[in-house]
């Protein structure tokens, strides 16, 4: 992703340094309008107060790392804007204009924690917000008309932000199960490369191994008995591939195809549930078997991965001239006699 292409990204967060910037610029642009009223209120210093208070809200909300902003601060925003209200509203020389400055910055920051997923609790502010406003206009010259209308103006901002969270929302969940959908058909793609992977593997091995028999017996010259053993190994191979799929691993083929050549009888089984068993244990079991392969000059060797709920993890018996035993490979511990 290159540095615009995240710049852009960054403006869309609701949580991220592009609505930061644009907060605090119509921070510093109502303050200059607090300011530039200075002479609609009777007393500075309660609007001085407030515009502090403005500045708290701000901070408050860009500390918040939340992409859903937290309670703790969305309860601070609804309580301050009440505090401006009655601060200010009643230093007030008229009604209108630039002296209610308050109302838009307490809306717009209302507005902003509904989108990031507030939209009640920035009612709830708006209904306190406008209480205090209805009373300041009720015990005053400015009257509960006059104050209703103030609140009125604001009202289509916060339906706004409502509407927009809740299309947010939407859209958001929409974007996960598109994410969901998409992740199982990659999990399915990655599965179906993997069995073609392998099952090209697979063919390379049995070409290199059997193309060379099958070579000399088209060929119609007379089979010797070393000939007859290599065609015995190659069809024993292909009979491990399809009984003992876990176990047709390098070191096992490689130590089976040895022995099987010095006459021993392998048989390699496979009833277990490959997603129930752990590598480690695969590992140790592929350790025991290939070095009782390499050890055997006679005899028969049977190797076997349990199936779920047994004991250990697989069997290996072991049967020669030189003594027979039988052990359960255990879980990634060693060998039970």
């Amino acid at each position: 992703m290159s540095a615009t292409e995240a710049r852009q990204l960054e403006m869309i967060k609701l949580n991220g340094r592009g609505a930061h910037v644009m907060m605090w610029l119509y921070f510093a642009t109502l303050t200059v309008l607090a300011i530039w009223s200075l002479n609609e209120v009777r007393t500075a210093w309660p609007t001085v107060a407030a515009i502090g208070l403005f500045a708290a809200v701000c901070v408050v909300l860009t500390l918040d790392p939340q992409e859903k902003v937290s309670l703790r601060t969305t309860l601070v925003v609804i309580a301050v804007w009440p505090i401006v209200a009655a601060l200010v509203s009643w230093q007030l020389e008229s009604g209108g204009g630039f002296s209610q400055w308050y109302l838009g910055a307490g809306t717009a920051a209302l507005f902003y924690i509904s989108l990031r997923g507030r939209p009640v609790w920035a009612w709830i502010g708006f209904v306190l917000l406008s209480a205090v406003i209805v009373i300041w206009g009720a015990t005053t010259a400015v009257g509960a008309g006059t104050a209703l209308l103030l609140t009125a103006k604001q009202f289509p901002i916060l339906v706004v932000g409502t509407l927009f969270a809740i299309g947010l929302e939407r859209t958001a969940a929409s974007i996960q199960q598109l994410t969901a959908e998409t992740s199982a058909r990659a999990a399915i793609e990655a599965a179906d490369v993997a069995a073609t992977a392998e099952r090209n593997n697979r063919l390379a091995e049995l070409d290199a191994f059997a193309t060379p028999l099958l070579t000399l017996l088209v060929s119609g010259a007379e089979l010797t008995e070393e000939d007859r053993r290599e065609f015995a190994v190659a069809e024993a191979e292909l009979r491990d591939g399809l009984r003992a799929r876990s176990l047709s691993v390098p070191p096992i083929i490689e130590a089976a195809r040895q022995a099987r050549r010095r006459g021993v009888d392998v048989v390699l089984l496979d009833d277990s549930d490959p997603a129930a068993v752990r590598p480690e244990d695969l590992e140790l079991v592929i350790t025991r078997i290939s070095a009782a392969l390499s050890e055997a000059h006679d005899g028969r060797v049977v190797a076997r991965l349990l199936p779920p709920g047994r004991e250990g993890v697989a069997t290996l018996l072991v049967d020669g001239s030189t003594g027979s035993r039988n052990e359960v490979v255990g879980a990634a511990e060693g060998s039970i006699a």
